[in-house]
């Protein structure tokens, strides 16, 4: 890993996380004044964050509702699927309790098993390179 006993690579450290924070803040200040027309001489942080809770709650107020099941309609769906599974299954699922349920997990669990491999890959190799880039920018 970095050595960041060094002056330089702790400089260096600390030039690069200033620069993110004044680009990150600009590109803020750029975002609230085209979205909501404020000049960026007049906005503060408090301010961004209220402005973008009122753009969420608007947001949330034009998205359809989301009908809410209740208990009954959760437990019909819940046998009409584990019945469905027991019959693609044939006549021995019918003396395994939770045969639909178990039916159902191994079939999403071999639909998705490709997704979550490559995630983790890339979570892996993502950490690779970034100990990769801050060993090479910060060890000198």
């Amino acid at each position: 890993m970095a050595n960041l006993t060094n002056g330089t690579s702790a400089a260096r450290l600390s030039v690069d996380l200033r620069v993110w924070s004044l680009l990150i803040g600009e590109a803020r200040r750029r975002t609230v004044t085209r979205v909501f027309g404020v000049p960026g001489d007049q906005q503060s942080f408090l301010g961004t964050v209220a402005l973008l809770g009122a753009a969420g709650v608007v947001a949330r107020g034009a998205l359809p509702a989301r009908p809410h099941l209740s208990r009954a309609d959760a437990a019909m769906g819940g046998t009409l699927v584990n019945t469905s599974l027991r019959g693609l299954a044939g006549a021995p699922a019918q003396a395994v309790p939770l045969a639909g349920a178990l039916i159902a997990f191994g079939v999403l669990g071999h639909a998705f098993r490709p997704m979550v491999v490559g995630a983790i890959h890339d979570i892996e190799d993502l950490a690779h390179r970034t100990r990769s880039a801050f060993t090479a920018r910060y060890s000198r």
